[in-house]
Formats: structure tokens, sequence, C-alpha cells
């Protein structure tokens, strides 16, 4: 292989790296600007301005796409590495979301424009590599694909080192001289552009720029108060100088605000008796911006911590008999501080988060302000909750897991959010499990009136203890409201009588109202209808007649935060257009987050039919080949249309199995894009040319769909109590045959379309990628509707129909020239 070829493979190789981590990067910022299930948007803008790259090229001359592809490529490049910037400021300093939808509509496509130009131009040069280079397409596919695949793992080093809007700025330095990887012969004309009145060469332009981000990298992660960051979080502002802490990881942007000190106790239920004379200092801990938790001054007093026992959160530690638990989302320490407060003498505290690990552990700012890692009997554990009960061996008295959400997040619906996995009737069938005899697990959420969002704890509450052979299980749940929160107390064995006092006298002395308890009758409203289910198919019933979806949520429908039901449009517009129609903030907030998820849908359709169909219309009329068209228009929209599902499916499946959307995010587009570029590498080695072959491919990829959906929940039962890095070898080997066959896709294509028209071959790449825009959000909604399983049966049988297509392209002739 001469130097010339060798590199313009690590030219592509990089650019997609460069995309693919940029992806990643903007989806994380994303998370923390806007609601998470938006940071999925970032894939549908990639594949829009991808896409629209394409086209340029397929409308562009192709003889002068051919003769200058090199130096095309590294023009558009260094405009990709350019624009990267351009997104990164959008991104940070334009609030993309607001409790306005006239607002929202405005600002996501001016947002979206921003951060598209930058893939417009990477996908000009990656289309003109694929489709114009005289290089053979299953090698450069390939190492378009692996570089996309490597791209993963950078974006997830690179926000583990640096904060995340320093690290877009050095993927567009790394892009600027990625531009310079294109070879170029000094020969060749055109290697330079104008600025005004003067022309400034490719290669000293690049460098220079190269370095001027290079420089600007280090200068925002090396000062204390960075001048690149989100200034926008959700719907407020927060400067850095109203910030005490910033720190940045994979899974999150977490900041501490400054103290405020002899003020009322943060208490999220609070008892309307609680005395005005308790006073507390702490600082805020804040979690993508929204998510905020106490860091409470401590200095070893637990008599100054008497304001716990008036917060309803706290109800479950009146019961008798607590020696032992564990709290899920340690956060900032409120939870594990009420656990000893109350006299608990062994406590595991564990969270997903490493940097509000390090924060209550390990920075001397904040052990010695909350003392917490000094206490006797606490541990506190940087562990997914998941598979840390999995692996315990000591029965607990009491488990607790407190709003391990934001209210923010619940009242816009959060599609794709960590804490997800927490909520799901396997999670709280393994952690009941893990309970003594008299053990509770006590779960506190937002409700005002206990018959919004709580329906669906309740409903997970019941189907978990349906799973464990409970028959009825009214006498092991209880219900405690005040204020804005509700708590459910469930029991392991039925509530004893003993265990019923305690909770009713506690209730009654902080003036909390009793909901639902063993010896009373079934509450008012929904929240009894769902109680009186006997059996799971009854609760699946109620469930089905009302209008929010209070199923329990599962592993394959993991969307506890999501009770909009996708399916009733009509009601979900008219909830998210009057919120007099439900007097609710969370039911009202979840509305307009899905009415959103129906306008991004829509704008996916949009895009599909303007760079789809219109333009099909004139290039059926240009083009000789007759019906190889239609076959080939339908094959790469199959092929687009059936990875994305699957993907999308892989993602939020493997985000609750490995415990985070992140993990999910990086090892699913790690291992199903190198394992594409594996399949694109083997099918120059063993073409499907003939068409039984071809058929059976079809078949093949179709079938692993199908059963990786029948048996992916006893694969994630299986494997549950493994250590993160077996579960991540294990998401690795369910994917990698994925992607090797579907791999295989996309040079097939191309290699039989090229038999007819070389020039359509971009093209067919531009209708893969519009394909792949829908793809992207129907597979989302289509997760939420049917769940997760189904949506990879779907996505299997795109690629079944593919032997139509097959069949289309062995009916055609080749015409003659």
């Amino acid at each position: 292989m001469n130097y010339q070829r060798l590199s313009f493979y690590f030219a592509v190789f990089f650019i997609s790296a460069m995309v693919m981590a940029l992806q990643i990067m903007q989806s994380r910022i994303f998370s923390v600007t806007s609601w998470y299930h938006l940071s999925f948007v970032v894939i549908s803008i990639a594949m829009f301005g991808l896409t629209l790259g394409s086209l340029k090229v397929y409308r562009g001359d192709e003889t002068v796409f051919r003769k200058n592809y090199s130096l095309i490529a590294r023009k558009h490049t260094m405009a990709f590495a350019f624009f990267i910037v351009v997104g990164l400021l959008a991104q940070i300093f334009l609030p993309l979301v607001s409790d306005n939808i006239l607002k929202t509509l405005i600002n996501l496509p001016l947002v979206a424009l921003a951060i598209s130009s930058a893939y417009y131009h990477a996908g000009v040069a990656i289309t003109v590599s694929l489709t114009r280079s005289p290089y053979p397409i299953g090698q450069i596919y390939g190492a378009d694909l692996l570089g996309a695949g490597l791209g993963c793992l950078f974006a997830l080093l690179v926000m583990e080192s640096i904060d995340t809007p320093s690290g877009i700025i050095f993927v567009s330095c790394l892009s600027f001289l990625t531009a310079l990887c294109f070879p170029v012969d000094r020969d060749i004309s055109g290697q330079s552009f104008r600025l005004g009145d003067k022309f400034l060469p490719l290669k000293s332009t690049a460098l220079t720029l190269s370095t001027l981000l290079l420089c600007v990298t280090l200068a925002n992660i090396s000062i204390d108060r960075p001048f690149l960051y989100t200034l926008f979080f959700k719907n407020q502002m927060l400067t850095q100088k109203n910030i005490d802490f910033d720190a940045w990881n994979s899974i999150s942007r977490v900041i501490v605000l400054p103290e405020l000190e002899n003020v009322r106790p943060p208490l999220w239920g609070r008892s309307p008796i609680t005395p005005e004379e308790y006073k507390a200092s702490y600082k805020s801990l804040m979690i993508d911006g929204d998510a905020s938790t106490p860091i409470t001054k401590f200095d070893g007093d637990f008599s100054k911590l008497k304001y716990l026992e008036y917060d309803v959160t706290n109800v479950a530690y009146s019961l008798p008999n607590l020696r032992t638990g564990a709290i899920i989302g340690v956060g900032g320490g409120r939870d594990l501080l009420s656990a000893r407060y109350f006299g608990l003498e062994k406590i595991w505290a564990m969270d997903v988060n490493p940097i509000q690990i390090k924060l209550l552990k390990g920075d001397p700012r904040f052990t010695a302000y909350s003392k917490l890692n000094n206490l006797s009997g606490v541990e506190i554990l940087y562990q997914e909750a998941r598979s840390w009960f999995r692996q315990n061996t000591e029965k607990l008295d009491v488990i607790q897991m407190s709003l391990i959400d934001t209210w923010a997040s619940t009242g816009a619906g959060a599609f794709a959010l960590s804490e997800n996995g927490l909520y799901t009737v396997e999670a709280w069938e393994i952690f009941i499990k893990n309970l003594s005899d008299h053990g509770v697990f006590t779960v506190s959420r937002w409700s005002k009136d206990t018959n919004s969002e709580f329906v669906r704890t309740l409903s997970v509450a019941k189907a978990a203890l349906f799973n464990l052979g409970v028959q009825d299980t009214k006498p092991h749940i209880a219900i405690i409201h005040s204020g804005l929160i509700s708590t459910i107390v469930v029991s392991k064995s039925p509530l004893s009588a003993e265990q019923i006092a305690a909770l009713r006298k506690t209730a009654q002395d902080k003036q909390f109202s009793v909901v639902m308890m063993p010896d009373q009758a079934d509450a008012e409203g929904i929240l009894g209808t769902i109680n009186k289910a006997k059996t799971m198919e009854e609760l699946y019933s109620l469930s089905a007649q009302q209008i929010m979806d209070f199923s329990p949520s599962t592993d394959m429908r993991p969307f506890f935060f999501n009770q909009a039901r996708l399916t009733k449009p009509l009601d979900i517009i008219n909830m998210a257009l009057n919120s007099s129609v439900v007097d609710d903030v969370i039911a009202n907030g979840q509305a307009k987050a899905v009415m959103n998820l129906y306008i991004i849908i829509l704008f996916s359709f949009v895009v599909v039919v303007l760079v789809i169909l219109l333009p099909l219309r004139k290039t059926l009329k240009d083009q000789r080949g007759g019906s190889y068209i239609y076959s080939g228009s339908i094959y790469f929209a199959l092929i687009g249309l059936g990875f994305m599902l699957i993907e999308i499916s892989f993602l939020q499946a493997l985000g609750v199995f490995l415990g985070h959307p992140i993990f999910g995010l990086s090892i699913v587009l790690f291992s199903l894009i190198l394992s594409a570029g594996v399949g694109s590498f083997l099918s120059d080695l063993f073409p499907l040319r003939t068409l039984k072959v071809q058929i059976l491919w079809c078949m093949a990829t179709c079938a692993y769909a199908f059963a990786v959906a029948s048996y992916i929940n006893h694969i994630f039962d299986a494997f549950a109590v493994s250590d993160l890095p077996v579960r991540i070898m294990v998401s690795v080997g369910m994917i990698f045959p994925a992607g090797i066959l579907m791999g295989f896709g996309f040079p097939t294509g191309l290699s039989l379309t090229e038999k007819f028209d070389t020039r359509a071959t971009s093209w067919f790449w531009g209708i893969n990628g519009a394909a792949g825009i829908f793809g992207s959000t129907i597979g989302i909604a289509l997760n939420i509707a049917i769940g997760i399983d189904k949506t990879l049966i779907l996505g299997g049988l795109c690629y079944a129909l593919l032997a139509f297509s097959f069949l289309g392209f062995n009916r055609t002739q080749i015409p003659r020239t």
C-alpha cells in the first residue's frame, strides 16, 4: 500500500473519529442545557448535516469531484473544524429549551442549524472519500467505521479528563490536523482559500488554527473559572461567579453553589408544623444544572439535626428495630446523614457518579465541611446500585431511595435518564430481596396529590411483589404524603401491627397525610384504582384505561418518568397547550416533553420528504437505469432505518444494563460501529454476489435481531451480578455479531448500484442518512410506546425486507453505454 493511499485511509479514519466524538460530547452538553431526551437529538442533527453534505456531492460535477476528491475533502474537513466551534458557542450560549413552546420552536432550529453546519462539511468530506475516490469502497467504509468506533472511546477518555466544552475545542484542534492527512499533490491548484483580498494557504492556516485552539483548550482547563462553559441550565442562567465548584465527567456536570448560612433547613417533604427556629447551613450540589441536593455543614452534634424528623422522606426510620441500611444515590449526603441521625449502626451509601463520591471522601474542602466520611459505621461507595445489591450478602433493615432524579427532568419526562434503571420492576425485585424479614424499601417521589407520577411508583411496587410471589400486596405497602412529596414504604413481609402503629404515630405527630395503610380502605382516585389490582394482568388492564400510562416500568420499557402516552396525541397536545386540563405540573410537563418529541419526529419526517421524495422525482427523470432507482432507494432507506432502530434500542437497553446512558451511548456506538467496520472489510473478501447469498444475509440479520430481542432479558439477568467490565464485555459480545452482519449492507448496496450509475452512489448515501434521521427519532418513540425488544424486532424486519430490493436489482438490466 503506497503512502498516498495509507494517508488517505488515515484521514478518513480520523475525520470519522472526530465526527463521532463530537456527537457524544454534544449530547453530554445537551443533557446539561436541556432535558435528557433531547441529548439523542444530536444524532438526528448530525445525520441531517451529513445527509445534506452527501447531496452536495451528488448534485456536483462528478468529473470534478473524482479529479479533486482529496483536495475537496481537505477543504471541507477544515470547514468542519471551524464550524465545530460555531456549534459549541451556540450550544453553550443560546437557551435551547423553554417552558414556552414557541420559544423552543424558534431556538431549537437556530441551535440545530449552527450544529449541523459542521456535519454538513463532514458529510461532503466523507461522501467524496467514499464515493469519488479510486479506492475500494469496502476498505474506505471500513476505515470510516473503525474511526467512528474508536472515536466513541476517545470521547469517553476526553470527557473523563477535561470539561466537555474544552473537549469539543480540542476536537476542533485535531480536526484541523486531520485535514492535512488528506494527501494533495503540490502541483494541484486550489490549495488556498480567499479571505477578503488575500489568499491563505490551506496547510499553514490549518496549522495556525490548530495551534490557536490547542492554546484555548489549555487555557480553559487551567484557570479556576473557565471562560467557555454552559451558561444556561434548562430554564435558568448561571455564571461562573456564582459557582464554588465545577467539574465535568462523562456522565454529568456537577457544580456546588456558595454556602447558605443559618437558613431554613432544606426539607423536601416538609411537615406543616416544622418549628421555625430550626436552622442549617449548607451548600447546594447541582447535577446537570437542576438536580439539587444539599451538602450539610455538620460539626458532629446530632442534636442540631432534629429537623430531619420533619421530612416525610424519612418516615420509614420511625419503624422499630432498624440497625442496618443502604442509601441509593448518596448525592450530597443528606439521606446518609438522616440514616445516621436515626440510629442506624451500619450504612452503605452508593452513587454512580465518581465526582460526588470524591467530594464527600477525598476533597478536603467538603470532607471537612460535611464530615460524613468520618462517621462510624458508614461506608461511601462508588458503585452502581443494582450491581451492588446483586452481590450483597447481608440482609438490610431499610433501603432508602429518595428523589433520585431531578424535579426538572421529572416534569419534562426524561426519556433517557440514568436513574430509569432504578425504577423498573426488575430493580425493585432486587432491592426487596436484600431486605431482612422485617425490612422495608422506602422510595420518595415528587407528587402534588399522590395521583400523578406516584401512581406508577405504586404500580412498580405491586408488580415487583407479584413477581416475588406475593398474591395480596396490600399488607406490604404504606404511602404517606406531605407537601409535594409522597413516600412509599414497601415491606418484604406484611407490615406488623407494631410497624403500622409506628408509621401512623409519626404521621399524626408531624401532620403528614396517611394515603395508604394496610389497615385502612383504599385511597380515592386513580391510586386506589390501581391498588385494587390482584394480578399483573389486571394491573396492566387498569392502567390501559387511563390517559396517562401508569403501567409498571420494566427493563424493556424503562421510561418511568414518562407517563404521557405517545399513542394518544390529541389528548397529549391538549394537555401540553392547555395547562388547565390537568392541575398537575408533572403531567403537564410530561405532555410538553412528548409534544416536543412529536415536533422532532415531524421535523425528521419533513427532512426525509424534502431530501428523498421531492428530489427523487427529478432524479427518476434523469436516470437511464429504470427500476434500479426504486430498488436502490428502498434498499438504502431500509438499511438506514433498520440500523438506527437496532442502534437506538441497544443504546437505551444497555444504558440500563450498564448503569448509565453515557455508558450505553459510548459502548454501543463503539461496538456497533467498530463491528460494522469489520463487516464492511469482510464484504470485500466475501461479497454477496448471488441472490441466494443476498437473501440468506437478509434472513440471518433479521434472525439475529429476533434472537437478541427474545433473550436480552435473560442475558441481563444472568450477568446483572457481574462487575462493570464484565457487563461491558457481555454488551460488546451481544452487539458485535449484529454489527458485522449490518456492516455488509452499505458496501454491498453501493457495489450493486454502481453497476448502473456511478454518479448515483452519493444519492443513495444521502438516502441512507435521511432515513437514519427519521429512524433515530422514531426509534426513541417506539421504545417508549411498545418496548425496546419489540423495536429490535422491527429493526430486524427492515433487513428481512431488503430481499425485495435484491430481487429488483437482479431483475434490472445493466444499461448499455
